[in-house]
């Protein structure tokens, strides 16, 4: 008969596959586990029980959610959660919550007319109720629209919100304690979407509200919070939040999502939030048509119709930017001060080509300058350019064949009064303008708002339609990447204009220009994640691949932009991907198995190769979330469609690619994850059944070293800390809970009227979990030969442990044979309460029968701290 004493020296080789447990000739085999479920191994090799899950809140309504993590730094950070159609703010885990005050705002619904708001128009803009209940304001370019409000404040001191839905953006927004100032909300422009602004008045205070351009801005509604928590419109329904996708810069979160309009989630203090519309004013846009349909606008500026002299739009065609390009150039400008001036035409040529016209219009009393520039920047005086009557007169600068830009204005000291119409209209070249659609009338016809002025009214035969709309698409995906904010849907990639993240203008010259790429092979894929690693990753369904410039990385350009295939595996279309460090971690198409993108030094590009090799059970039945964890180790959580979750230790350095289960009394959905000082703050959102009804909960991962034992000991799920009566536990009414209390496990109770019935100086009361292991197969103990279909026997085990309940763990040959600790050492009985820091005693008996398939099965029951550092397993073995 061979005997052997093995050693486990190391926990942190995680699960292997079933299919594998008979390569005893891996030591990888040797030291992994067939079950390994809810311990947390460490790289240095041990295993803890892993930490409890601690209540913060439910979610809106106990609806399905998706959390947005939010970190402007690391120590200033929130969680967004979105559920059906609304969006709320935890901020050190609490809800953004607004105080009752009685302060009210008059007529902020606008219903009928805009009784109650002041007018103080400038020049020829106007300010007006418009049809569906909103203040409309309409600039004239250089003058602004405006009305503002004085608002009685009922209780100083006290913090206000402001709730302001804009339905056409942009606004500019101030909030003053004296009229036209700012001292409360600094002046900021809101765009279309809805806003939640707080701030703290020391006595009445105005709101004023504004709009410079000539098209019309459209103010839904205002009004003061009421008390409660702050919720904002959001529009993602349910069944589509696995498919949303963000990436931060600042205060902004831009978010894309297939089937929506891009949006930013914007933050201007703790509690003052916005959901907006993203909107690009100058493209991207497709190739310019110039087949036999023509456009006409109906005006040059402000909210105009578009007539196609075909059919032509969908409704889905709001929304959607048409460039036009015409023959001639037209600048006007309403100047109702001093310092405005038009914008600039293009003049060319020789001769009488040069000519262009100065028209004059308005009652007004001031000087009128024509100025020029060669590079439409610096602006220089024309020598014959002055004016200060109403009339047309045709200007030749005779300056043959030279490229000039002119413009007029008013300037500084020249202003007294009244609105002059100032035009610039000359026949040669082109203007090119933009308008968005703002409604849809018929096929031929939809009315707009420009953007930038068009030459004339003529019909336009060179015309461009934007990539984004509800009828073609809005991306799928989004990042930042070198300076560029980058949009991805379908096979085609956008970059904007380098560090302007809303400047599509694809006029724009040289390397900061944008960038609009198609992938252009295979079949047209969706594009389901980007990830800004030392390259740009794109996952599409069929494909991965890799942006570069060249081998040196150099910055991308508009001239130095390549797509590379890392691999044709595919990437599962409701999963986003993570980074970590340089390389990215996503899920296959098939949802199940995981692969790491990573740099590989010796192709200069990257390569892909799969995480679950070694257990490709490990994402069955499909995983349907994934989040990065990185302090106090890298730990990938991936979240399974069955509600468990299996975390996988990574650390290359070490090359551990450690798989374990966590598995708690209900099904996790989501995960969230924030930066931390020594520990990262891990967030996991639970659909639990208690008391006999469905709730879901944002319950957060306790610290490590708040799992050792001590006067409160943080593992429990769903768990609560108080001190004197255990109260409070509402959310977990009618279940069983266990508690620890000053510094021992108290024992199990039954939750009623939110209490139990005990009093303690501090305790921690949640749910129970039971932590598993089971060994692989343990063929072990023959003096030659294989071990694996001889009879074999564990009679001994030993075990080195930190942070021990002397309850706190049972072993035994399957999970039906379990036995205790023992009671005695040296004759002397062991404190059964007492949390041992160390423990490294004799091995003692174990009670294995004979078998082919000799196990070692550990189990640890929560709140008793454990964190197990070796096992020495005694083994005989029959030599026949």
């Amino acid at each position: 008969m061979g005997r052997q004493n093995v050693e486990l020296l190391a926990f942190n080789r995680g699960l292997i596959s079933p299919l594998a447990l008979a390569r005893t000739d891996f030591k990888r085999t040797a030291w992994s586990a067939e079950e390994q479920t809810n311990w947390m191994p460490r790289a240095l090799g041990s295993m803890m029980l892993r930490p409890g899950l601690e209540y913060t809140g439910a979610t809106k309504s106990n609806n399905q959610s998706i959390t947005i993590p939010f970190v402007f730094s690391t120590d200033d950070t929130a969680r967004i959660e979105i559920t059906n159609s609304l969006m709320r703010v935890w901020v050190d885990d609490a809800l953004v919550t607004r105080p009752s005050v009685t302060t009210t705002v008059s007529n902020g619904t606008f219903t009928s007319d805009l009784t109650g708001w002041t007018d103080v128009d400038g020049g020829s803009a106007t300010s007006a109720w418009a049809t569906g209940g909103y203040m409309s304001l309409i600039g004239s370019g250089t003058a602004s629209a405006r009305r503002r409000q004085q608002v009685t404040v009922s209780s100083t001191g006290v913090r206000h919100a402001l709730n302001i839905v804009i339905a056409r953006g942009p606004v500019i927004l101030r909030v003053g304690s004296t009229a036209g100032g700012d001292e409360y909300i600094s002046q900021t422009t809101l765009m279309t979407g809805s806003h939640s602004l707080a701030f703290t008045p020391s006595g009445d205070f105005y709101i004023d509200f504004q709009n410079f351009k000539q098209a019309a801005s459209l103010v839904d509604s205002v009004a003061v919070a009421s008390s409660g928590v702050m919720e904002l419109t959001a529009p993602w329904a349910t069944a589509d939040l696995n498919k949303i996708r963000w990436d931060q810069s600042g205060d902004v979160v831009f978010v894309a999502c297939d089937g929506y309009q891009q949006r930013r989630i914007e933050r201007r203090a703790s509690d003052s939030w916005s959901v907006v519309v993203y909107q690009s004013d100058n493209g991207p846009f497709m190739i310019q048509n110039t087949g036999p349909v023509t456009i006409t606008p109906s005006a040059v500026s402000g909210d105009i119709t578009l007539t196609a002299s075909a059919a032509l739009f969908t409704s889905g065609n709001v929304g959607t930017l048409y460039r036009l390009t015409q023959s001639g150039q037209s600048q006007s400008a309403s100047l109702t001060g001093a310092d405005q001036y038009s914008s600039s035409i293009r003049v060319i040529g020789v001769g009488a080509a040069r000519s262009f016209i100065v028209t004059l219009t308005g009652t007004w009393s001031a000087t009128i300058t024509l100025q020029y520039s060669t590079d439409d920047a610096t602006w220089v005086d024309s020598a014959s350019g002055s004016y200060v009557t109403n009339g047309s007169v045709a200007y030749d600068d005779t300056l043959d064949n030279q490229i000039i830009y002119y413009r007029i204005g008013i300037k500084s000291g020249n202003y007294t009064s009244g609105t002059a119409e100032a035009t610039l209209s000359y026949t040669n070249g082109s203007q090119t303008g933009i308008a968005r659609v703002t409604g849809y009338t018929n096929s031929t016809t939809v009315s707009a708002a420009v953007l930038d002025s068009f030459g004339k009214t003529s019909a336009a035969t060179d015309w461009s339609e934007s990539y984004w709309s509800a009828r073609r698409g809005y991306p799928t995906s989004v990042a930042i990447y070198e300076g560029r904010m980058w949009w991805a849907g379908r096979d085609r990639i956008w970059g904007s204009v380098s560090d302007s993240y809303d400047n599509y203008d694809d006029e724009t010259e040289g390397d900061s220009g944008p960038l609009n790429r198609s992938i252009g092979r295979g079949p047209v894929d969706n594009i389901n994640w980007i990830i800004p690693a030392q390259r740009l990753l794109l996952g599409a369904e069929g494909s991965v691949w890799s942006v570069r410039s060249t081998s040196l990385d150099e910055p991308l350009t508009p001239s130095n932009f390549n797509l590379k295939e890392i691999t044709d595996q595919g990437t599962a279309a409701s999963v986003n991907a993570v980074k970590v460090d340089t390389s990215c971690v996503f899920l296959q198409r098939s949802s199940v198995r995981v692969f790491e993108s990573s740099y590989d030094a010796s192709t200069y590009d990257y390569a892909a190769t799969e995480l679950t090799k070694h257990i490709p059970e490990a994402g069955e039945p499909s995983i349907i979330r994934i989040a990065v964890q990185r302090q106090p180790e890298t730990r990938v959580h991936y979240v399974r469609s069955d509600g468990s979750v299996v975390i996988q230790l990574l650390d290359k350095g070490e090359e551990i690619n450690c798989w374990v289960p966590f598995e708690t009394d209900g099904d996790v959905e989501d995960i969230c994850i924030l930066p931390g000082t020594v520990e990262d703050q891990v967030y996991y959102t639970v659909k639990r059944t208690i008391n006999g009804s469905t709730v879901r909960y944002h319950e957060k991962w306790a610290l490590e070293s708040e799992c050792a034992g001590g006067t409160l000991n943080k593992q429990a799920d769903s768990f609560l800390t108080g001190s004197g009566s255990v109260t409070g536990l509402d959310h977990l009414e009618g279940e069983e809970v266990v508690v620890w209390a000053d510094g021992e496990y108290q024992g199990a109770f039954t939750v009623s009227s939110g209490a139990i019935g005990e009093t303690f100086t501090s305790w921690v009361a949640g749910l129970p979990y039971e932590a598993t292991f089971k060994s692989t197969k343990m063929a072990y103990a023959v003096d030659a030969g294989s071990a694996l279909t001889m009879k074999k026997r564990i009679h001994k085990l030993g075990i080195i442990a930190k942070n021990i309940h002397p309850q706190g763990l049972q072993y035994g040959p399957d999970f039906d044979n379990l036995d205790d600790l023992p009671l005695t050492e040296d004759y002397d009985d062991v404190d059964q309460t007492a949390v041992r820091a160390a423990y490294d005693e004799e091995m003692f008996s174990f009670a294995g029968s004979w078998d082919t398939d000799s196990r070692l099965c550990l189990k640890a029951t929560a709140p008793k701290p454990v964190t197990l550092l070796a096992c020495v397993v005694g083994m005989a073995a029959h030599s026949e």
